[in-house]
């Protein structure tokens, strides 16, 4: 009589049980490898993601965990997504000081490319980084925040991570004060279409306009446009908008 592949299915999930109970997590970890080769079976992934972010029997990688636990998740469950999300934080911020905003965005976005193959990389990073910075700008780390808005913002074209930036700019939260590149991202953000991000850039250019002689708004136009031109550090090279703020300085 054929054994069922079912019965195969669950004497294999004992077996690696049993590995593991005996301290043999790399032969567990190699049949829960095995299984999944057979068919999709929840337990083995989920036991792979759980392998995978302790170090168990394989090398760590949050990377492979969380794509287990997503492949879980697939079916409903909402305990494998909760880790999935909590392994994405880990493989994003373990380097957090060491990462620039474009070493985090290229992390997230092959994140989402390795995850959640087959969807939009660029709208599942820009999502997972403003959500991420939300969270670090609730804890007020607002220096993490504001380099994760920046990776979003810059690399990933993402408005609302723009809108924060200006905020930022605006307030000095976690950076220096400065009107001209507070101006500079809630123009990117009114670009795509953020409706919150208009009345505050044209609230600081009715400012200069206001209080600022026509020579003087030229001045400021012109020097915003240079930034662009140029790049700093808290503006990128942009030529686009450098060309734009040249013409509004000759508008006045």
């Amino acid at each position: 009589m054929r054994n069922n592949p079912q019965e195969i299915i669950d004497r294999m999930l004992h077996n690696g049980e049993a590995m593991l109970a005996a301290g043999r997590a790399d032969q567990a970890f190699e049949t829960y490898m095995e299984i999944v080769r057979l068919c999709s079976d929840p337990t083995a992934q989920y036991n792979l993601g759980v392998l995978s972010a302790q170090g168990r029997g394989t090398e760590q990688s949050f990377l492979e965990a969380a794509y287990w636990f997503y492949q879980v998740s697939l079916d409903g469950d909402q305990e494998a997504g909760d880790r999935c999300r909590q392994c994405m934080v880990k493989y994003i911020v373990q380097h957090m000081n060491q990462d620039t905003p474009r070493a985090l965005y290229e992390r997230m976005a092959h994140f989402a490319f390795y995850v959640y193959r087959g969807q939009d990389i660029r709208t599942l990073a820009n999502k997972e980084l403003f959500s991420l910075g939300a969270y670090y700008y609730k804890q007020e780390d607002y220096a993490a925040a504001g380099k994760l808005f920046r990776a979003a913002a810059e690399f990933g074209d993402d408005g609302m991570s723009q809108n924060c930036l200006g905020r930022f700019y605006n307030r000095g939260t976690g950076v220096e004060k400065n009107d001209l590149t507070a101006l500079y991202w809630f123009d990117r953000a009114v670009d795509r279409q953020i409706v919150p991000a208009m009345p505050d850039r044209d609230g600081i250019l009715n400012a200069y306009r206001k209080n600022l002689s026509r020579a003087g708004f030229f001045e400021q136009m012109n020097l915003l446009g240079g930034y662009c031109a140029i790049g700093t550090k808290d503006i990128p090279r942009d030529a686009a908008k450098a060309a734009y703020w040249r013409r509004v300085a000759e508008a006045g």
